[in-house]
């Protein structure tokens, strides 16, 4: 996966580093995580400590700072992250086996509250079909939806597109919509809050909060406007559980170079910690440590790196179907800036195929893609 090369300075590898640029104690609660924390009757004080870090890079090919995120819809967001909470207390559950109308009344409007909760078990169903017409179908003309990340999608047609998209790299995917609040705006105006939970095979389930506003349209119910945020409270260990396929020993061998790398959790479990070890020739001629995390800040997973000659970066990974698409920056141990875009993609359960391209160390781009394959390597007879 870190492919040795050979400069007039040494040997060079390719990964994503890391530097702390400033740091700050304390965390201000939101008013929703502070209900969350009161809700699960906590009842202590919390104490936090805060670390922020900044984009630098690495050494090789690393990762420059993101520009485009993934567009994941708020009632539709497939498989992004991987969090698993119970519902709310007292919110109504809508999916495939659970019918909209056994929930409560939450409005004093019973017909258009029915007509609003129909919708909810149409998407439901349509979403399970994989049928992205109908979907979108539900969509005002001019509806947008807004990820966790704040990516716009504007309009039905681009709507329609993007759930084609979704339901092609997942197909058989399920959607459970829990509403927690519904209140009426004026007589064609109404606001839905609430969470949906998204499953795509054996994959970790999806959980996002999300906003509706409804408009009326010839007596007709439609989205306007969907919202999709994080939730609050969610331990950032449950974040990378789509990554575990990562933990274990893992070799990346060539005819002169070996790639050594292990990958554990951290004792706090809130990291993904992995150790290269590069021989080139059988000699070792570098090390290297990666930290995986979830950034509360950029609300994205994030890697941070040092190697043993004193090179440092980051990245920001982006999950696109079956791949992880890492945006690295870093800095070499001689100061020059690198990134490039790195892919991973597990090929099975036993091996990944990882490749490296948009690569620029200092002022020069480097037009060739780097690949390789990395296999796991089986545990050792005790």
């Amino acid at each position: 996966m870190l492919r040795p090369q050979r400069t007039d300075r040494g040997f060079s590898i390719d990964p994503i580093f890391f530097r702390p640029i400033a740091g700050m104690n304390g965390l201000t609660l939101s008013k929703g995580v502070a209900e969350w924390i009161a809700a699960r009757d906590y009842g202590t004080a919390i104490a936090c400590t805060l670390l922020m870090f900044r984009l630098v890079f690495t050494n090789g090919f690393p990762i420059m700072k993101m520009t485009n995120k993934p567009i994941v819809p708020l009632a539709i967001s497939l498989a992004w992250a991987c969090l698993n909470l119970p519902a709310t207390a007292g919110a109504q559950e809508v999916g495939t086996n659970r019918a909209a109308a056994s929930a409560a009344a939450l409005t004093d409007r019973p017909e258009d509250e029915k007509a609003v909760r129909a919708m909810a078990d149409a998407f439901t169903r349509a979403f399970a079909a994989g049928d992205a017409k109908a979907v979108a179908a539900m969509y005002s003309e001019d509806a947008e939806l807004i990820d966790d990340y704040e990516a716009r999608v504007q309009g039905r047609k681009a709507i329609q597109d993007l759930y084609t998209s979704i339901f092609q790299a997942r197909p058989g995917s399920t959607i459970a919509i829990s509403i927690e609040s519904l209140r009426f705006l004026s007589p064609d105006v109404a606001k839905e809050e609430g969470l949906t939970r998204v499953k795509s095979g054996g994959e970790p389930v999806t959980l996002r909060r999300y906003t509706v506003l409804y408009v009326k349209q010839n007596g007709r119910w439609l989205y306007s406007s969907v919202r999709e945020e994080h939730p609050a409270g969610i331990a950032h260990h449950e974040h990378l559980k789509a990554l575990e396929w990562l933990l274990g020993e893992w070799l990346d061998q060539s005819s002169d170079s070996t790639v050594h790398a292990t990958c554990r959790w951290s004792e706090d479990k809130n990291f993904l910690v992995r150790d290269f070890t590069i021989h080139v020739q059988g000699r070792p001629v570098m090390t290297v440590t990666q930290r995986i995390g979830w950034d509360p800040l950029t609300k994205q997973i994030k890697s941070w790196v040092f190697d043993s000659e004193g090179g440092y970066g980051d990245g920001l990974w982006t999950r696109k179907g079956n791949q992880w698409v890492i945006k690295s920056t870093g800095v070499l141990s001689d100061g020059r800036i690198a990134s490039a875009t790195q892919t991973l993609t597990p090929v099975g359960q036993n091996s990944a195929r990882w490749s490296s391209t948009q690569r620029t160390i200092g002022d020069q781009s480097i037009a060739e893609p780097a690949e390789s394959v990395m296999v796991r390597r089986p545990p050792q007879p005790k």
